[in-house]
């Protein structure tokens, strides 16, 4: 899910006047930690959570709005309102309701499953990215991993799209500028070329999974997102100037 609401549109430089970012209250990052192991005679689940919070969050209206979308987010706990410490407790009765009851009516024996999740925070600019790291293994063939990006205005707190970052005129050049950079990095020229390595060429295009750095924007896509798991995740990196040139 994305959190979405209107919000400025800033330059694809990033840069905005010195002195608007002096104005806005910078977060101050601690991580609220949690392992444990749930379990009774059918499963058992290990979880392991590190979550950035924004520990100043009470500091401004913008401040509160980000580490609330962070916490639903991070815990995957759609329409909760409440501190982190609280969306832990939330999520271990989520998690132990879906395995264990699941495990019960099945009649299945022995199920061992794993939950990790770690995010960290930064200021670039006037935004605040947002990192989260998963890794899980709930059945089936093999576990899933992932990274998820999210990125706010830290005046506003709203989160940005990429059409409010970029400007919803350029996202065609940039689905087209994508496109030619995976197709350098793995060597091919065409579409039938990426198919043959596992990718599914009709998903390529802008993500809204991107990470904004001080040289200039990372995409990611996440095993599945587009192509096969064996490929792993891929990631596109573009400069200010090759923003600023499309």
């Amino acid at each position: 899910m994305k959190i979405l609401k209107t919000a400025f549109v800033i330059a694809a430089s990033f840069l905005l006047a010195a002195g608007c970012t002096d104005r806005n209250v910078q977060p101050r990052f601690g991580t609220v930690s949690l392992d444990t192991l749930l379990d009774n005679s059918r499963a058992e689940c290990r979880i392991a959570y590190d979550f950035a919070s924004i520990r100043n969050a009470a500091d401004s209206p913008a401040l509160e709005a980000i580490e609330e979308a962070n916490i639903a987010y991070f815990f995957q706990l759609e329409e909760f309102t409440g501190s982190a410490e609280e969306a832990i407790e939330a999520s271990l009765k989520e998690i132990a309701t879906t395995f264990f009851e699941e495990a019960q009516l099945s009649g299945a024996g022995g199920s061992s499953y794993e939950i990790t999740a770690e995010s960290t925070g930064e200021v670039v600019d006037t935004l605040v990215s947002y990192t989260i790291s998963r890794w899980s293994y709930t059945g089936g063939a093999h576990g899933i991993y992932a990274i998820e990006y999210h990125t706010y205005s830290l005046a506003e707190g709203y989160e940005l799209t990429a059409g409010e970052l970029f400007g919803e005129d350029r996202l065609p050049q940039l689905d087209s500028l994508i496109r030619r950079r995976i197709h350098e990095e793995y060597g091919t020229t065409d579409d039938e070329g990426l198919s043959a390595l596992g990718f599914f060429p009709d998903e390529i295009g802008v993500t809204e999974n991107f990470r904004v750095t001080a040289d200039g924007v990372v995409f990611h896509y996440n095993p599945y997102d587009i192509g096969c798991y064996a490929l792993g995740p891929v990631e596109v990196e573009i400069g200010h100037e090759e923003l600023e040139n499309i």
